[in-house]
C-alpha cells in the first residue's frame, strides 16, 4: 500500500497560488490594455538577470565550484537567484547535490522514476524535511550564511523592482501582471523542467547509466541548461552547452566576466574524453543492433568495430597527452626565463614533428572507425 503524501502547505500555496495569478491575470490585461513595450522589456530583464543567477550561480558556482568568482559576483547571484524563490544558495545546492550522488534512487530529491510531475514540482510541495548534506564548503562563505539567513526578504526586495518601475511610469498593475507574477512562473517552471524534461525527453550521447538527456529545445528557456546529459556525465564542467554551436548564454556570460576579470579558474573537460565517451556510446549502440544481424556476421562485426575504436581511443589518448606534456614544459621553460633561447626553438620545433605524427595517427584511426561504422550500419539496414 502506497504511503500518504503530506503537503507543504506553504510551498503548495506559493506555486499553485502564483501560477493560477498567472494564468488569470496575463490574458486578461493582454485583452484589456495589450502588451506594453516597457512590460515586455522589463520582463525580459528580470526574467533572463534571476534565471541566469540559479544557472550561474545556485548551479554551476555554488553547487558545482566549476569556476571561481569575485565576491561582487557572488553578491549578485545571490540577491537575484533569491528572487527566484527557489530557496537559499545552500539549501538549493544541497539538495542538487544529492541529486547527483542519489541520481534516479529514491535517495534523489526529485527523481524521474517517480513520474514526470513528481520530478518538475510535487517534490517540492511535499513536506519533506531534507537536512543540508554535503555543503561544508559553502557554509564558510560568508556570503552564502547571510543569504541563507535572510533569502526571503532579499528575494522580496529584488523582486519588486517591477512594481517600482510601474509606480515611477504610472503602469503599476501592468508591470506586477508581467514582471512579477508571470516573471515568477517562468522562474519556477524553466526550472524545473531540467528535472523533468531533461531527463525524460532527448538523446543520450556521453552516457546512459543515468536517466539525464541533452535537448537543444530546452537550452534557449534554461539558459543553456538543456544539455543535461552532458552535465551529468561531467558535473564540474563550467559549461552545458560544450559544443561551440550549442546554446548556452550562461557559459558566453561567464566568459565575458573572465575576460573582465571577474571570474576564472573556468574547469572544462577535455575535447578528447567528450569524443571518447561519445564514440564508447555509439559503439555500444551499434554492438545492441547487431544482434538482429546473423550468427556468422555478428561476432566479425563486433570485433571490428571493438578494435576500430579502441584503435581510435588509444590515439586520441596519445594526442591529448602530448597536448599536456607539452603544456607542462611550456610552463617549465617559461619559469626559467628561457622561453626564447635557442634550445626551445629545438624543442618546440620537435614537438611539432611529434604533432604530426600523432594526427596523423588519429587521422588513420578515425578512417578506419568510420569505416567500420558505415560497415555495420549498412548491414543493419539491409538485415
Amino acid at each position: 500500500m502506497a504511503e500518504a503524501r503530506h503537503w507543504n502547505l506553504l510551498n503548495t500555496l506559493f506555486l499553485t497560488g502564483t501560477l493560477a495569478l498567472a494564468l488569470a491575470l496575463v490574458p486578461w490585461r493582454l485583452a484589456a490594455s495589450g502588451l506594453r513595450w516597457s512590460e515586455a522589456l522589463v520582463f525580459l530583464a528580470m526574467t533572463f538577470a534571476i534565471g541566469t543567477a540559479i544557472s550561474g550561480g545556485y548551479h554551476r558556482l555554488f553547487s558545482h565550484r566549476a569556476y571561481k568568482a569575485t565576491w561582487p559576483v557572488r553578491f549578485l547571484f545571490l540577491c537575484l537567484g533569491a528572487a527566484a524563490f527557489e530557496n537559499s544558495a545552500l539549501k538549493w545546492s544541497s539538495d542538487h547535490r544529492v541529486h547527483h550522488q542519489h541520481v534516479d534512487t529514491e535517495q534523489d530529491p526529485y527523481s524521474i522514476r517517480h513520474g514526470f510531475w513528481y520530478a518538475h514540482w510535487t517534490w517540492a510541495m511535499e513536506a519533506k524535511d531534507l537536512p543540508l548534506a554535503g555543503v561544508a564548503d559553502l557554509e564558510k562563505d560568508p556570503l552564502v550564511r547571510w543569504q541563507h539567513q535572510n533569502h526571503f526578504l532579499i528575494g522580496a526586495v529584488v523582486a519588486t523592482i517591477p512594481l517600482w518601475i510601474g509606480f515611477a511610469t504610472g503602469n503599476l498593475l501592468g508591470h506586477f501582471v508581467f514582471g512579477v507574477a508571470l516573471r515568477i512562473v517562468m522562474t519556477h517552471h524553466t526550472t524545473f523542467f531540467i528535472n523533468s524534461a531533461a531527463h525524460m525527453f532527448g538523446s543520450r550521447p556521453y552516457t546512459d547509466v543515468n536517466t539525464a538527456r541533452d535537448n537543444w529545445l530546452l537550452a534557449p528557456i534554461t539558459y543553456g541548461e538543456g544539455y543535461h546529459n552532458f552535465h551529468h556525465r561531467w558535473q564540474w564542467d563550467y559549461r552545458n552547452g560544450a559544443l561551440w554551436y550549442q546554446w548556452d548564454t550562461t557559459k558566453w556570460l561567464l566568459n565575458v566576466l573572465g575576460w573582465m576579470g571577474l571570474v576564472g579558474q573556468f574547469r572544462r573537460v577535455p575535447a578528447e574524453a567528450m569524443i571518447r565517451a561519445r564514440l564508447l556510446m555509439e559503439e555500444k549502440r551499434l554492438r545492441e543492433r547487431l544482434v538482429l544481424a546473423s550468427p556468422g556476421v555478428i561476432t566479425p562485426m563486433q570485433a571490428r568495430l571493438g578494435s576500430a575504436r579502441l584503435k581510435l581511443d588509444a590515439a586520441l589518448v596519445s594526442l591529448h597527452e602530448r597536448h599536456e606534456a607539452w603544456s607542462h614544459k611550456q610552463a617549465e621553460w617559461r619559469a626559467k626565463g628561457l622561453a626564447k633561447a635557442e634550445a626551445w626553438r629545438e624543442a618546440k620545433a620537435e614537438w611539432q614533428v611529434s604533432l604530426a605524427v600523432h594526427r596523423a595517427e588519429l587521422k588513420a584511426a578515425w578512417a578506419e572507425w568510420k569505416a567500420a561504422r558505415l560497415e555495420a550500419r549498412s548491414m543493419l539496414a539491409y538485415v
